[in-house]
Formats: structure tokens, sequence, C-alpha cells
């Protein structure tokens, strides 16, 4: 009797869960993780998620973990990570497979490079070959089933003109691309901050900012997003998440309501900025038809670009995967995607585990990963993902 080797890329939430589902089943596991458990869910530590803990979790995790958070509770990145991913992690069943500060470099297929046995299923009769950097050196990795649940935090999206950078941006730091933890920093409190995006990051940055106007009475907040609105944040209909009716009412009621606070400038996009010692200089430009228009300068201190991520293919490109053109996820998930008409992510269907198939086979992307830059992922999407995989799979004993 052989054990089937399968590796995960990524410690996240999904990628966890399919590691404790994968032992269930029988597979040898590890997980590779290029920093810490959870890393990416506590660059964001200070932000609560719209959902509540039982809809990010599984039965058999909160078993596992021996979880004491309750199912009801709307918990922050941080507590999230506290309370179940580090102990999912350290579970019996999962102890000594999560392999930290391993970072995955390249993959590929043991004896085929990406031109060869095209689409057939016969690639499988070679293992996957992983390159990772470890605490010890590079290494290499084998497995007979590969999961990239990496999530897609790894590469932000860019402010300028149809996603691609404008000029000055470069002389952004990565983290200006998170959402700010105003707590910890008086960073903001009395300068002017332009902030960038029409989502829910970019509407969790505006209140956390707006908080620090009544303290703080010359903080200037400059909110700018694309397209032309009534209000900057749309809703949901009869929306079910409380936590997210919260923070559309108090983003769009700052950005709308006669203050001082914030300014909201809609269908504008940063067509260049300047670094001065007097701050940011920033100009935005308004297009028309001719792709011309007029052009507005503003003087800022900070800049908070909430534009979003995407994933990072790069480590898998020697492998045959059909990526939609659009999303950069897998295609037939992403044309599944493309059919559903509700902007909100509750409302999506599952089309199940032939759907997260590839060209590759037994390699599967799991996650947000598998949305690529369609922002509609829950992680609940993610579970149910493991578990119609798993559902389809063989177990992980062979003869």
């Amino acid at each position: 009797m052989e054990t089937r080797k399968l590796v995960i890329v990524g410690a996240g939430p999904i990628g966890l869960e399919a590691a404790l589902r994968a032992t269930q089943e029988g597979y040898d596991v590890t997980v590779l993780e290029r920093g810490s458990v959870g890393a990416a869910v506590r660059s964001w530590g200070h932000v609560k998620l719209f959902t509540p803990f039982s809809m990010n979790s599984t039965s058999a995790g909160r078993l596992a973990a021996h979880a004491e958070l309750d199912p009801g509770d709307i918990l922050s990145g941080a507590e999230f990570a506290d309370g179940y991913l580090n102990p999912l992690a350290e579970c019996a069943a999962l102890k000594g497979r999560v392999l930290e500060n391993h970072e995955v470099q390249a993959v590929s297929r043991l004896t085929y490079g990406k031109p060869d046995r095209i689409g057939s299923p016969n690639r499988s009769a070679a293992r996957f070959r992983i390159l990772a950097n470890t605490p010890v050196g590079q290494l290499n990795f084998e497995a007979d089933i590969l999961l990239d649940c990496t999530g897609f935090v790894s590469l932000h999206r860019h402010m300028g003109a149809g996603g691609i950078p404008c000029p000055g941006e470069h002389l952004l730091a990565d983290q200006d691309y998170r959402i700010p933890n105003t707590a910890a920093t008086n960073r903001f409190a009395n300068r002017r901050t332009l902030v960038i995006g029409g989502g829910y990051s970019a509407a969790t940055t505006i209140c956390a900012l707006g908080q620090l106007c009544d303290p703080a009475p010359n903080t200037k907040i400059i909110w700018v997003t694309r397209g032309q609105r009534v209000e900057p944040m749309p809703g949901v209909s009869d929306d079910p998440l409380s936590e997210r009716v919260r923070l559309t009412n108090a983003a769009n009621t700052l950005a709308t309501s006669d203050n001082n606070c914030v300014d909201w400038i809609p269908g504008a996009f940063v067509d260049r900025l300047t670094r001065t010692v007097e701050g940011y200089v920033v100009a935005l430009l308004y297009p028309d038809a001719t792709g011309e228009g007029r052009v507005l300068q503003l003087l800022v201190d900070e800049i908070v670009a909430n534009v979003g991520y995407r994933p990072d293919t790069r480590p898998f490109e020697e492998l045959q995967i059909h990526r939609c053109y659009a999303t950069e996820g897998p295609i037939k998930l992403a044309a599944h995607l493309l059919g559903e008409t509700s902007g909100d992510c509750l409302q999506q269907s599952s089309g199940g585990a032939a759907l997260l198939k590839n060209p590759e086979p037994n390699f599967y992307i799991l996650g947000a990963a598998s949305y690529g830059r369609d922002a509609r992922f829950l992680l609940q999407t993610g579970l149910k993902q493991v578990s119609e995989l798993f559902d389809s799979l063989e177990t992980g004993a062979t003869v």
C-alpha cells in the first residue's frame, strides 16, 4: 500500500482546511508557507470580517483546533488567526506538516516541461517538483497532487489608468496599499490623506480615518473613486451581513454628508504623482470621450491606495494552466463566475469540483487565488471548494 503525496502551497484559512481534510482522506500532506501561519490574515489583523466565524470555519476544523470562539462572533483578522488558524496548524493531525518560511519559487513536472504531453492525463505519471526557499537553503519537494492555496494578497494592483502604475507611483511603500491601522499610529491625524479605491477596503479606510476627525479637527480625507455613482458604495439589497451594512452606510454618510472631513471625488483617476518637501502633488484626471479631460492637482501628506490585489501566478508558470484572460483565475471557474449576474458574493452558486480542474492533471487552485481578480470571493466559498474537491478525489492510499 502506497500513500499519495499531497503538497499545499499556503497556510492560510483554505490551505489549512484543505490540509486537515487531506489527512482525513489518508494523504501524506505537507503545507509550504512562505511566511508564518495566517500571515496574510494578520496583515489586516485590525480589520473585522463581514461574516461570522461559523462561515469562515468548518465543524471538523473547529473540533481539531479546539476552538473556543462563538460561531456567531464577528472576528478581527488577528482574532481569527490567534483563535483558529494557529491552533488548527498545531492540531494533532497537522503537527509537523506545516512548514513556515518555505517560499515556493517554481513548480514543474519531474521529467516533463511545459510543452510536453499537452493536455494529456499521462503527464501525471511524473510527480510535481517544487523548488522552495527555506531556512536551510533551497530544497526540492515532490507531490502527486498539488494545491495552490496562496490567496491574492501577494501582489497589489496599481492606481493608474487601466490598472497600470501611474508616473511616480513607485514612490509609495507597499504598506500604503493596505488598510491602515489608525489605532496604532498617529500618522494620519491632522493631515491630508488621499484614499483611492471604490471597494470595501477603501470604505474601511475611510471609516477609520473619519474617526480621527473629532479629536484631530484638521484631519482631511479625499476619497477618489472611478465611475459616476450617487454614493460611493452601492450596497446590497436586504443584506443579511450586518457588519457589511454598517460599513457601507457609514462610508456613504461620510462621503455625502455636509462635513469638513471627507471630500468624495467620483469619476477620476490618478494621472501622476510627485513627491516634494511639502508632500505628494497628485494630478487627478477626469477623462472625457476623447480620452482627454480636465486635471485637478492636489497636495496631500499621505496616500492610501486600496485598489485591490491579484494572485501571484509566477511560481506556477511551467505548468499547463488555462487561465482567464481577464481575471487570471482558472478559465472554467472564471466563465462560471462571469455568468453570475449578482454582484453579491453571498448569492453565488457553486459549480462543483469540475470547475476546479486544469489541463495540468492533479493541480488545483483553491480559495481566493481561484477567483483571480474577481473580488466576490468569500472564505465560505473556499471551504466549499475544499469539500467538493476531496469528495471528487480518490483517497490518498493506492495499491
